[in-house]
């Protein structure tokens, strides 16, 4: 019997290691790509030159929402973002050194919330900080901050024992 090929999908998901389970998942709310739409035409229509880039903005804030999608396993967080093209990082649960929860007013309006994630991969922005991963447009962030911390003091009991 032939092997079927393996075919390349323009979405790349979770592919769960041995022995790995599945906590969570998600990805942004509808709200947010109400917010990403506002957003977008706003600072395309403050800009004369740039008033025509308005017209395909509901387009691209949907392209832009549909690839952000996190995963959280008992071994690591994936999180995959992209427009055009795609990323995917991963970064094991005993690298992660912070969670934070945060709202600024524009996402108040909009009722979404943010989970940053940083990290001690090395990887360093302009500024000097780690740029960290992000899940973005929550309803309520808190609870998977909450579950992505006791994810991570679970994985650090489990390496200690």
């Amino acid at each position: 019997m032939a092997a079927t090929p393996t075919t390349t999908t323009t979405r790349p998901g979770l592919r769960l290691q041995d022995g790995e389970v599945l906590l969570q998942q998600g990805g942004p709310i509808q709200a947010m790509h109400s917010q990403l739409v506002v957003t977008w035409s706003l600072m395309a229509f403050l800009g004369v030159l740039t008033a025509p880039l308005a017209l395909p903005t509901p387009w691209l804030a949907t392209r832009y929402l549909s690839m952000h999608r996190w995963w959280l396993t008992d071994q690591r967080l994936v999180v995959r973002t992209g427009l055009f093209g795609w990323s995917v990082r991963s970064v094991p649960l005993d690298r992660i050194v912070d969670v934070t929860v945060s709202a600024s007013w524009w996402d108040l309006l909009f009722g979404v919330q943010h989970v940053q994630v940083r990290d001690m991969t090395g990887e360093v922005a302009s500024s000097g900080v780690s740029t960290g991963l992000v899940l973005m447009g929550l309803a309520d962030a808190e609870p998977i901050a909450d579950a992505l911390l006791d994810a991570v003091r679970a994985s650090r009991t489990a390496r200690a024992a």
